[in-house]
């Protein structure tokens, strides 16, 4: 019995079908887990960055959640880096030497370490057929306190004065 070239007329385009659809979805899937290394690492930056920020500039300024999140202290909006970060995205708590949360407005001079939590980011994936949104896990960095915002020069962060 022969197989005559007719009868496999278009079995190429069929196979190439089938081997392309997962050839685009494992590329996708590639470059979303880059994607998502990016957000993460991000994050914990945004976290750190901000526990920094509020350590060395006074109590519950302003602009701590936005330097923290790589945008102009008196700015709006979502993080000019990533889309899904919102400055209620970022916590910041002051802390007492044991590590229990301190009111900075009563007890400023109990304040041993400031910590940073970015929490409720939302990540979407962008693998054809696979799309889907997931929360991402909560960035936490804690630093002790520094200046809090005193200087000698009598000047605070992000060039105001005290």
């Amino acid at each position: 019995m022969s197989i005559h070239p007719r009868n496999q007329a278009g079995a190429h385009t069929v196979e190439f079908a089938i081997v392309g659809a997962m050839f685009f979805v494992l590329l996708f899937a590639a470059i979303e887990f880059g994607r998502l290394m990016f957000v993460w690492n991000t994050l914990d930056e945004v976290s750190r960055k901000s526990a920094r920020v509020a350590a060395v500039c006074p109590v519950n300024h302003s602009a701590i959640r936005r330097v923290g999140m790589f945008d102009a202290p008196g700015s709006s909006g979502p993080s000019p880096i990533l889309p899904a970060l919102n400055e209620s995205d970022i916590r910041i708590d002051y802390l007492d030497a044991s590590g229990t949360p301190v009111d900075p407005a009563t007890q400023y001079m109990d304040i041993a370490y400031v910590r940073s939590e970015v929490s409720g980011v939302r990540h979407r994936l962008i693998i054809p057929f696979f799309v889907q949104e997931f929360e991402l896990p909560s960035f936490i960095t804690v630093l002790p306190r520094e200046s809090l915002g005193v200087s000698p020069e009598g000047t605070a962060c992000f060039g105001t004065t005290i």
